[in-house]
């Protein structure tokens, strides 16, 4: 359901939004449709925001006719769209998000939203949060992941980004809502604050996992500091926050927290005065195993079929949070231990080939945790890994995986991983310059199905082969094209089946 916008309430709209400089004058249209993307114009009387990398012609004659309005940052609109009106504003971004939500009637408003931020973990945890409520809550919950947008049973799609843009996102929520949904499990990533996705959105519940240095660079956060700001902001949006104060700067997040009034909930391992502490009983390959203690439990034993110790933290912010939020996660347990998350530490077993590991990491630190755990639990073979890093972005994280790739793998294939624009053959000389291992037997195949093959193939019974950053993905992002590309998992799959 979306609300025909009147000129005179668009002025009002960005006025309280703060964005407001010019409106035109002698307008009072009303509008029944907006867009931001000159490709989705397809009704009249449409008012389009301009933002981002914009140009006069994307909006070509019978788009024209469509638009009756435009809103952007400066009179930047050549001639020929001279007799159209136009907002100016001071933040498109922020312009976007305001009318977005008025748009789609304000949809956060009627949803219970729980937000997870995070370098690494969001989306295991957010699928563990959403598993507990979703049963909870008698199938009312809706998940907004980097992998899954999930309305419900019968609605659900590929998500392009952890967060998507603004009209997106309010888009996804009145969907939620049209359906029945009443609460709402979402990633909320640095980029969202910094791109003011999420702007005029509160959370009941939000948390924060761990940070380390990612998404730095020319195209994202300039420094680690405005990096570990925008992730700030989530503490700053909560009514009830949860942090990982394990993590250096966990407790960060809860002062700052505390600063904007939110209730505070900090979880351990090792610190036993934590509001909630958890001892870890097993996590190995096979099985995790935990008990809570604190938020009313007194050894409250939980299951995890999903190895990792990494993973019990973000189990246990799921159930902190789910807890926090007016549920009772004890209630929940069976669907904790047998949840599956597409992509997250799948293991293919093969007689000939060994174990393969599929798991979505994606940066320096959660390789680095991946290794570090298979590492303990694998000393007989080699580790091989198959991984690339992604262009146009988190640059820094090249120098990451090489230094990862020393400590811990005995041969490393270099390939492509959503390359952008960059030739992925450089990005991977920059991560090969990192490598100071000299005994890493090293290659590279730009084909990443091939390396896929080439690395399980060429693994023996006792080695273990980890196949790392794409997890499901069903597409490689290349060229501003997104090129469909099987999944790391189901291309293991299909070699396994040739081999065997």
């Amino acid at each position: 359901m979306a609300v025909k916008l009147s000129a005179k309430e668009i002025s009002r709209i960005l006025d309280k939004a703060g964005v407001l400089v010019k409106e035109p004058k002698g307008t009072d249209h009303l509008f029944d449709s907006l867009s931001f993307d000159s490709r989705k114009v397809n009704d009249p009387n449409t008012l389009f925001v301009i933002k981002g990398a914009f140009k006069d012609s994307y909006i070509d004659d019978k788009k024209k006719n469509l638009i009756t309005a435009f809103v952007g940052e400066k009179e930047r609109l050549a001639s020929s769209f001279s007799d159209v009106p136009s907002w100016i504003v001071s933040d498109a971004q922020i312009a976007l998000a305001a009318l977005s939500a008025a748009y789609f009637g304000y949809p956060q408003k009627d949803l219970t939203i729980l937000g997870i931020t995070g370098t690494k973990g969001k989306t295991s945890s957010a699928y563990m949060a959403y598993a507990l409520m979703d049963h909870l809550t008698d199938h009312k919950t809706a998940l907004f992941s980097t992998i899954d947008t999930i309305i419900n049973a019968n609605i659900h799609f590929k998500s392009e980004l952890t967060t998507p843009e603004s009209f997106e996102l309010f888009k996804n929520m009145r969907l939620a809502l049209d359906n029945g949904i009443r609460y709402l499990v979402m990633e909320v990533s640095s980029q969202s604050y910094l791109k003011k996705r999420v702007f005029g959105i509160h959370f009941k519940v939000g948390s924060f996992l761990n940070i380390s240095p990612d998404h730095i660079g020319i195209n994202e956060h300039p420094t680690f500091a405005d990096y570990l700001a925008h992730k700030k902001m989530l503490a700053e949006n909560s009514d009830i926050f949860v942090s990982n104060i394990d993590d250096d700067h966990g407790q960060e997040f809860i002062d700052h927290a505390h600063t904007f009034g939110a209730e505070n909930v900090s979880i351990s391992s090792k610190n036993k005065s934590a509001d909630v502490f958890f001892d870890i009983h097993q996590a190995d390959l096979d099985h995790s195993i935990f008990s809570i203690y604190g938020l009313g439990y007194h050894k409250e034993r939980f299951a995890l079929d999903i190895p990792g110790d990494f993973n019990i933290y973000n189990a246990v912010n799921a159930i902190a949070m789910v807890k926090k939020a007016g549920f009772s996660p004890e209630k929940a347990k069976k669907q904790l231990d047998e949840l599956e998350i597409p992509g997250r530490m799948v293991k293919l077993s093969s007689k000939k080939h060994g174990l393969i590991i599929v798991d979505y990491a994606h940066n320096g630190q959660s390789v680095t945790k991946l290794l570090e755990f298979l590492r303990t639990q694998h000393r007989k073979g080699r580790i091989i890994i198959v991984l690339g890093s992604p262009g146009d972005k988190g640059e820094d994280r090249r120098q990451q995986f090489g230094q990862v790739i020393s400590r811990f793998a005995d041969k490393a294939i270099l390939t492509t991983d959503d390359p952008g624009t960059e030739d992925p053959h450089k990005i991977n000389d920059q991560i090969r310059s990192a490598i100071s291992n000299p005994d890493v037997e090293l290659s590279e195949q730009l084909d990443r199905t091939k390396a896929i093959e080439e690395a399980i193939k060429s693994a023996g019974p006792s080695d273990l082969v980890v196949l790392a950053a794409k997890g499901d993905d069903a597409f490689q992002k290349t060229n501003h094209q997104n090129l469909p590309y099987l999944g790391d998992r189901k291309v293991a799959i299909k070699v396994l089946s040739k081999l065997e």
